[in-house]
Parts: C-alpha cells; structure tokens; sequence
C-alpha cells in the first residue's frame, strides 16, 4: 500500500508541477488587478505617459480613474493639478492644488503652485503666505525666494523682486526661468537693460526649450531695433514648441509692425493649418482679418480651411463666427445645423444658436437658452461673455456684470472678457481698475493694441498725460487705421488744450469710421464750445447721410434739437433711433424728454412702460418714470414708482434722491429719508440735484451749517435752479443771515416764478420784509 500511495502521489505531483505555474499566474495577476494599492498607480502612470506624449484630456480621465480607487491619494491630486493647469482650467486647477496641499502638507512643490494661482488671481498676501511655508520647512528652497520674488514685484517692490530672485539663483544657478525673471526685472531699469538680455541668453543656454525667455528676448531686441533677431527668436521658440500659438501669433505680430502684412498673415494661417484644432489659433486669424478690415478674405479663407479639414470643428465654428459677424446668416443657418447635429450640447454651438436667435430678435429665447447653457456649464468663459452682451442688451446690467466677473474667474487672460471688464471699468470711471486691466492684457498679449489704449485712456484721467501719450501713440503705431485710437489722441488733446490738433485727429477719426460716435459727440461739443450749435446740427446731419443706419447718431441729433427747442424734431428722431435700436434705452430718453417737454407726460410715461415691458428689471426705467408722475403732480404714484425701482435694485441713485425728498417734504420720517439722501449722494457725488435732497433733510433735521456748505457747492454748479436757491435761502434764513436769505430767494421767484419753488420763496420773503 505504501508503495501504491507513493506512487499515486508522485502521479499527482507531477501533474501539479504541470498545472500550478499557469494557476499561479493567473492567481497573482487577479490578485494584483484587486490591490486598490496597485490599481492607482497604475492610473497614475497611465495619466502621466499621456501627459507626456501631450494627450492632456486623457491623461487627465487616467488620474481621475487613480482618484477613483483612492480619493485620498495627493500623488494623483497633485498631477491632476498640473494637467488642468496645462489644459488652462485653473478653476480645476487650483481646487486639486488645494486638495493636495490639505493631504500632504509638505509637497512643497505643490505649495509653490498654490502661490502661483493666488498670485494670478491677484492675491499677493495668500502666495507670500505659501512661500513662507515653505522656507519654514526648508530654508533654501530656491522655488519660494522666486515666488516671492513675483510677490514683491506685484506690490511694486522692485528691490525686493531682485533680491528674492537673486537669493533664488544663489541657490540654484541652473534654473533657466529665475534668470527670465531676473532679465524681466532688470529690463525695467533702463541702465540695466544690456544686462537683462545677458540674462534671457543665459536663460537659453542653461534650457533651449526655455520658450518664454526666447520670447522676452525677442520683445527686447525688436524694442531696440534688432528686427532679425527679434525675428529668430520667435523662430528658435517656434521650432522649441511647435505646438504653442504665443510664438507664432508674436511672430506674425513683428511681420505685421513692421509692415509685411503678407508674411503675418502667412504666419497665422500656417499656425491654423498646423494647429488645426487649436480654437485660440482660429480665433487669431479671424481677429486678424477683422481687425485689419479684411472681411472678405476672413469668409473665403475660412472657407478654404473648412473646405481642406471637414473634421476640425475649431475651423468649421471659426467659418460659421465670420459668416454671423458678417450677417450672412442665410450661410451660417446650414453650417450651425451641421454642428447641432454632430455637437448639440458643445457651448459654441449653442452661442452659435444664440446669434441666430438674436439676428431674429429674439432676445429673451437667446438669453434663455445661455443661461441654461451656462448653468450646465457655468467655468465656460465663452458662455459667460455671451450671457453678459446679451444681458446688456436686455438693459440687466447687473447680471452682465455679474457675468464679466464670471467669465473673468475663470479665465483672467481671454481678451474678450477682458475687452468687457474695461468696458465696464470705463463706464464707472475707475481709471485704476481700467489700467490694472490693461497691463495685465499687455503682459499676456504684448501685440494687442486696445489694450495699450485702455492704459492711455486710463492715465488721460488720472492726468498722467505723457504716459498716456506713449500708450496711446504705442496703440497708434500697431493700427493706425484704427478710429478708436485716432478719437482718444484727440482727446486727449483736449484735455492738453490743443483744440485745432483734437479737431483735427477727431474728424481723422470720423472720416476713417462714419460710425464713430464719441468722435462725433466732441466735434459738436466743440462747435458748441465755439458758440455755432448750427454747425454741430449741420454735422451730425452730414454724417448720418454717410452712416444712415447708425441710432446713435439719430440720437445725438435729437438732443441737438432738444436743446434748441425743436421738441417735435427731437421726437421724431429720437423715434429713428429707436427703430433702428430697439435696445437703445437713450433713444427712449430723448424720446421721452421731448414729448414731455410738448406737454405730453403721458406719451413720456408709455414709452418707459413699453421699455420695461422687455426689460422688466430695468430699475432706471421705474426711477423716470417716477420724474414724469412727479411732474404731472402725483406724488404717491411717483413714490410708488420709486419704491419699484429700489427693490430691483437699492441702489438705485434717481430714485433714492427722488424718494427722500419726496418723504421729507410730505413730513415722513426724516431719519428714512436721510439714509436715501446719503445713499444717492454716495453714487452721484458730483451731482447738484443729489446735494440739494440731502441738503434739505439736513434742514428738515436741524443742520443748517451742513446744509449750507452742500448748498453753497451746489449753487456754483448749477446756478439757474430755482430748487438749490429757494433751499439755500431758507436755510441762511434759519442761520440769521438775513441779506443771503433774501439774495437768494429773489432769485429762485425770478428763475420760475410760477413753480410751487418760486410762490414758495415769495411767501418767505413777505415773511422776511
């Protein structure tokens, strides 16, 4: 028996040793796949052989797989990080930097990172906080000396910058970008500027595929006149990185400046046919030929580039864009049907479809459709951009605001959404924010002239006039056909007070653009100026036969005529430039200002109720409204008005100065009406209307000393009214000034004798004998 068992034994061993090694491969290989440990990194280095090889989006669906497994795991949180920020999503980018710093205190590269993204979101204080925390835990990190470094030049601490970038290359001499930096630096002090090309060549010497320091070098030899190096520079960054569209676009910028407008554009179509499905190297070319005044060639050779890559949709939407811009919407309806079939849920198409709606006029479908488009996908700075242009229209000024200030979160470097923050920078006369906006656009796009303008435009506010000159010739130099910037050297000669020289560069500016309006407007203010309003009425009607189409214009000439008191005129062309401009709420103004002014307030009140029947949450419109029914008498519907117009928004200037009043002079509670009164004061600081409210509830309250000093500041900016001198007089009659009292009641019953300010000031004089 024993030898039988023995010999079945060995039997079995036999076939085991047969069986057992595939068991066991299969065995381990199950095992593995089931380790979470194993799965991750597995993700993980998939995410990063795509990364590698330039495959952004899948490298970033393999990390997101790795976080799947370990949600925890700050290796694959950090490398997400750095593949959003590569893919531009910095919103992404940032909140998986911030993961990573939470898990793994001590990644002190992802610190550094996290420093970098507060800095760009221009919070110096937060990135100074991580460089430090840093250095705390390793005191010679050379990454922290040049993050603080951009802190300090941030803050305009130039010598900070240098000695944290200098400590930085103490530690760390090979490191190609502190150099950059250093060169950067220097560069702004023009002693030093030899110096800092020195740097950006050691920049390249210590790492060719250093881009950005080709880049800079460039922009320096090409500022002292070097062109055929500039020029090699941008090659050598070009062929470094073929794939980067800053080194091409700079490219075609130093053809263009220097006046081959063939070889630019040459640069730019090549840099779509390479980077065919690069969006931003579409959109170059495209403002390339818009800017330049070449429509045409922007339709036939999107047509071409669409005709030669049937699959690029950057390319097929960039051709749909230049058909809308040019109102050919009979060709982009297939083109958008196209891309609705293959992409329907794609934000451009959707912002494609909204231009067919709008080109309808059909606004309110517009809006609908991108503000859903937007809460499904709420960081698309294009979405963002479409929803605040169309707010505009619908006269929702706070949500288009509210819409820029998205756009710009998420991304701070597009130059639409910049274009739209200076807009609105410049409607709020922040001159600060205006050329904060403008050198950070020139930083990113040296070559995009409109920003030097808003620099330029900015400084002429703050009186900074040689400054602004510079800007402004710089901006001249890169387009010189350009009639916005020919209209703001005007003007700023006139803020200098060379007259013949603004006259001159503003009708340069209409001649190149019949559409220019603001030109326009400051000729006929000089016309006035010089005491021919005849002259201003012969100009504007002289320009709308060049541009028959223009509201604006139609606008302008209705004020004209109002204040020549050709109300009848005025309406009629008011009425013009609200049917060839819906959206023009000034055409509603004139419109109304001149029926009123013929004695028909009610005219006056319909047209603002038709105007709010589209634009609903217009709290202006409810404010004037308010005026009219104050005019005709009724002071409770006027009120009523008002109160409208402060719950849509409580700020509202017109309707808080109106309503204090209104409160104050009806015996209502004055404390109210003060916190109205300083409100509309706050937003209309300049205003005399808005000093003679709260100066009469500072009467009704017993301040007559303050009341007095924002009358006296009132009375010198607006002389002929009858409210401010009536107001004033009293007020110096409860001081016991009894001969100012007197002076300026009888001035308020000479200027409107019949108003209720006039019979008003007439009883207080009988009381004063």
């Amino acid at each position: 028996m024993k030898a039988s068992m023995d010999h079945g034994s060995t039997r079995m061993m036999r076939s085991l040793a047969v069986v057992l090694p595939a068991f066991l491969m299969v065995f381990l290989a199950t095992g593995c796949h089931q380790d979470p440990n194993v799965r991750k990194h597995k993700y993980l280095e998939s995410g990063r052989r795509y990364e590698k090889d330039g495959k952004l989006r899948e490298a970033a669906i393999q990390v997101s797989n790795s976080l799947k497994v370990d949600r925890n795991f700050s290796e694959a949180h950090y490398e997400l990080a750095k593949i959003y920020l590569k893919l531009g999503s910095i919103k992404e980018g940032y909140a998986e930097l911030m993961r990573t710093v939470d898990l793994s205190p001590t990644n002190l590269e992802a610190r550094t990172d996290l420093g970098g993204i507060f800095l760009m979101g221009n919070d110096p204080a937060r990135a100074e906080e991580q460089a430090k925390s840093v250095l705390a835990i390793d005191a010679n990190n050379p990454d922290a000396y040049a993050l603080l470094s951009a802190v300090s030049a941030r803050r305009g601490d130039r010598v900070a910058a240098l000695a944290n970038i200098q400590k930085a290359i103490s530690i760390k001499p090979d490191q190609a970008s502190y150099h950059t930096t250093l060169a950067l630096l220097e560069n702004s002090d023009p002693a030093k500027s030899g110096h800092a090309e020195e740097e950006l060549q050691k920049a390249i010497k210590l790492d060719q595929k250093d881009t950005h320091a080709h880049l800079v070098l460039a922009a320096l030899m090409e500022k002292r006149g070097d062109k055929q190096g500039a020029e090699q520079q941008y090659l050598a960054a070009i062929q470094q990185d073929p794939k980067q569209l800053q080194a091409r676009t700079a490219l075609a910028g130093l053809y263009l400046r220097a006046g081959d407008k063939a070889k630019g554009e040459q640069v730019l179509r090549k840099a779509v046919e390479d980077l065919n499905e690069n969006q931003d190297a579409t959109e170059v070319l495209k403002e390339y030929y818009f800017r330049s005044g070449q429509p045409d060639s922007a339709e036939s050779v999107f047509a071409d580039l669409a005709s030669k890559y049937p699959k690029s949709f950057p390319i097929k939407m960039a051709y749909a864009s230049v058909l809308a811009a040019r109102g050919e919407f009979a060709k982009v309806q297939p083109v958008a049907d196209q891309l609705t079939k293959s992409n329907p849920n794609q934000p451009q198409v959707q912002l494609l479809r909204a231009a067919v709606l709008l080109n309808e006029n059909k606004v309110d479908e517009a809006l609908t459709l991108i503000q859903n488009a937007t809460k499904a996908t709420p960081d698309n700075a294009q979405l963002q951009i479409a929803l605040a242009k169309i707010a505009e229209r619908k006269g929702d000024f706070t949500l288009a605001e509210t819409s820029f200030n998205a756009a710009d979160r998420v991304s701070p470097g597009n130059l639409e959404v910049q274009s739209g923050l200076a807009a609105l920078a410049s409607r709020r006369n922040d001159s600060v924010k205006l050329a904060q906006i403008a050198s950070k656009t020139i930083a990113l796009r040296p070559d995009f002239s409109e920003a030097y303008l808003w620099r330029g435009m900015a400084e002429a506010n703050l009186k900074q006039y040689d400054t602004a000159e510079a800007d402004i010739q710089n901006a001249l130099t890169k387009n010189p056909n350009n009639s916005i910037v020919l209209r703001e050297l005007g003007l700023l000669r006139m803020r200098q007070g060379r007259i013949p020289e603004a006259t001159t560069l503003l009708e340069r500016a209409v001649e190149k653009n019949p559409n220019e309006v603001q030109a326009t407007e400051q000729l006929v203010a000089n016309d006035y100026a010089a005491k021919q309003p005849d002259k201003a009425l012969s100009r504007v009607q002289a320009q709308l036969q060049r541009a028959p189409q223009n509201a604006a214009l139609y606008g302008l000439l209705s004020n004209l005529q109002l204040q020549k008191k050709d109300f009848n005129s005025a309406r009629d062309s008011a009425k013009k430039a609200m049917e060839l401009d819906p959206a023009d709420r000034g055409a509603v103004r004139l419109y109304s200002q001149a029926v009123a002014m013929n004695g028909d307030k009610d005219e006056a009140i319909r047209a603002w109720q038709n105007w709010l029947s589209t634009h609903p949450k217009d709290a202006e419109a409810n404010s004037i409204i308010g005026t009219f029914e104050d005019a005709k008498g009724d002071s409770a519907k006027a009120a009523e008005f008002y109160k409208k117009a402060l719950q849509i928004n409580t700020t509202e200037p017109i309707a808080s100065n109106n309503l204090a009043y209104l409160m104050v002079t009806s015996g209502q509670n004055a404390d109210v009406a003060l916190s109205y009164a300083q409100t509309a004061r706050r937003l209309l600081p300049n205003s005399p209307n808005t000093a003679d409210t709260l100066a009469w509830v500072y009467f009704y309250k017993g301040t007559y000393s303050s009341a007095r000093d924002l009358l006296e500041a009132a009375v010198k900016q607006d002389p002929e009214s009858a409210s401010i001198h009536y107001h004033l007089g009293m007020t110096y009659s409860k001081l016991g000034n009894k001969p100012e009292a007197m002076s300026h009641l009888k001035k308020a019953v000479a200027l409107d004798p019949n108003s209720q300010n006039g019979k008003d000031a007439s009883a207080e004089l009988a009381k004063l004998g």
